[in-house]
């Protein structure tokens, strides 16, 4: 977890709550489109075509909006065994650099083959709307890169 010492940079803080933003809008709209797709479905006997593909295109895309947004607050999901077992010190130190630097790699490899699977799917369409299928693996890329810039403005703020 985060220090509450040590304050986000401005860059961590504009990415979070343009973050929060964006994914509370997808939110909103990914649930208008569920609410109209219901009342079309059960109270008007049809189905709009691209009920499908637009809900599932905004759940990947805020998926890894909030991710975004778990990295620069430093509460994505973590087993914490490091404080239970390691006393406070240089060792536990030693171990947050290293799982800083692991979230880094990490973040690396998703931007990395985020990029190759959506430059491999773009040329394909989606079924209804013929958008580029390419859309939905955009998100690791964008969203990797995103969360890289504000892990390493926090770390150069420390």
């Amino acid at each position: 977890m985060q220090d509450a010492s040590i304050p986000r940079p401005r860059i961590s803080n504009a990415i979070d709550n343009l973050a929060r933003a964006v994914g509370g809008l997808a939110i909103a709209t990914f649930t208008a489109i569920i609410v109209y797709v219901v009342i079309c479905r059960y109270a008007l006997s049809f189905t709009p075509r691209w009920s499908e593909e637009i809900p599932r295109l905004l759940l990947v895309w805020v998926t890894f909006i909030g991710a975004v947004s778990a990295f620069v607050r430093d509460t994505h999901l973590c087993a914490g065994l490091t404080d239970l077992l390691v006393a406070p010190g240089r060792l536990r130190s030693f171990f947050a650099v290293l799982a800083r630097l692991a979230s880094l790699l990490f973040l690396v490899v998703v931007i990395w083959s985020g990029w190759k699977i959506t430059v491999l799917t773009w040329s394909h369409e989606t079924t209804v709307l013929s958008w580029p299928a390419g859309l939905v693996y955009l998100a690791l890329p964008v969203t990797g890169a995103i969360a890289f810039v504000a892990l390493v403005a926090a770390e150069l703020r420390k």
